[in-house]
């Protein structure tokens, strides 16, 4: 450390030293300053040896700042989830929107024809009201999409920090050349940094059982002015150079209990990691199990579907040729309708499910 300074002192009384010698005529005092007196000082001092302090503190500084790095990562990794699970849910949202608005045609189309067939007196007037109440019914789940879609835009372009206002497709993401190798992960190396941390506390607790030495040398000036050249009484030049040893006999047993601490510290947190990817390893599984079982349920709710498309063409001939209810006609295609927004639905858990794995491995993979 380099340091200087300039001070400047003004004494109400000159300064005197006093001086009993018993002589005859020998005045008791004399004047051993000046009453203005200026110090000027550059010094330069280093720790020679601090008992590893200052080494160590270098390195948990370089740790910490590390340390912080892989949480911003960790933040990232995350964000993105947050928005793999907004991209999500607005996709299923536009594609159940979609079924609705094919049911709101289908429903216009076959309330015409009804209409028709009670003009001729071929059906009560019941079943009017029937496909127009389901008519009206699905126009409010359009606006209850309609709106709910809006809100997941809104969050989707606060968490980006811009406006988006349409998406695309769900992309194709392949999770099967992934392996768990959650070592590199960003949440689990902070963990393991923060041992590193732990580590040079531990060294540092050590360091207050060492002796210490520091070095320290100025060029300093004294007067009473700013020349610095003395004042008639002392002299200008008072440069130094100077050592100082210290060290610790007794202080309460407090660098021994600061010792003791940092090492429980280390062994909470080293438990803690390993039980923390013990956890994250299940996870991983467990998720994969999930995505395992979407995979399969999106095979049944393609069948299904179909199953629910056929279903609706036979019922809608029926009800043109009188032979199925308006009731029957209503509900095939409300069973279209949402067997296409859980077949969209599945598709959409499924991508969110496969982000979710590879953001669980590792963000930088």
């Amino acid at each position: 450390s380099i340091d200087a300074s300039v001070q400047g002192i003004y004494l109400k009384e000159a300064p005197k030293m006093y001086m009993h010698l018993g002589i005859p005529g020998m005045p008791e005092s004399f004047q051993a300053a000046s009453k203005e007196q200026y110090i000027g000082e550059v010094s330069i001092s280093y720790p020679l040896f601090s008992g590893f302090a200052i080494t160590n503190m270098i390195d948990k500084a370089r740790f910490e700042k590390e340390l912080s790095y892989l949480k911003k990562l960790d933040l990232k990794r995350e964000l993105f989830l947050k928005a793999s699970f907004l991209y999500s849910a607005i996709y299923s949202s536009q594609k159940a929107l979609d079924a609705l608005k094919f049911a709101k045609e289908a429903t216009g189309v076959s309330l015409k024809k009804a209409r028709g067939f009670y003009d001729k007196g071929l059906i009560p007037v019941s079943e009017v009201y029937n496909i127009e109440a389901k008519d009206f019914e699905i126009k409010a789940k359009i606006e209850e999409v309609n709106a709910n879609i809006k809100n997941l835009y809104e969050k989707l372009s606060y968490l980006t920090n811009s406006k988006i206002e349409n998406i695309d497709n769900l992309p194709d993401i392949d999770v099967k050349s992934f392996k768990i190798d959650v070592e590199n992960r960003e949440d689990i190396l902070a963990i393991k940094k923060g041992l590193d941390i732990d580590q040079k506390d531990i060294e540092l607790a050590k360091s207050s059982f060492y002796p210490k030495l520091f070095l320290k040398a100025g060029i300093k000036g004294y007067g009473d002015d700013l020349d610095f050249d003395g004042d008639g009484y002392r002299n200008g030049d008072q440069s130094y150079a100077t050592f100082v040893i210290t060290q610790n006999i007794f202080n309460g047993l407090s660098d021994k209990n600061r010792l003791e601490a940092a090492k429980y510290k280390k062994m909470a947190r080293f438990t803690f990691l390993n039980d923390y990817k013990r956890r994250v390893i299940s996870d991983i599984k467990a998720d994969i199990f999930v995505l395992n079982s979407l995979k399969e349920k999106l095979i049944w709710a393609q069948k299904r579907f179909k199953a629910q498309e056929s279903y609706y063409e036979l019922t809608k001939g029926r009800f043109e040729n009188q032979l199925a209810s308006a009731d029957e006609l209503s509900r095939s295609i409300a069973s279209l309708a949402e067997a296409k927004a859980n077949l969209e639905k599945i598709k959409s858990d499924i991508f969110y499910q496969k982000c979710k794995i590879l953001l669980e491995i590792s963000l930088k993979k």
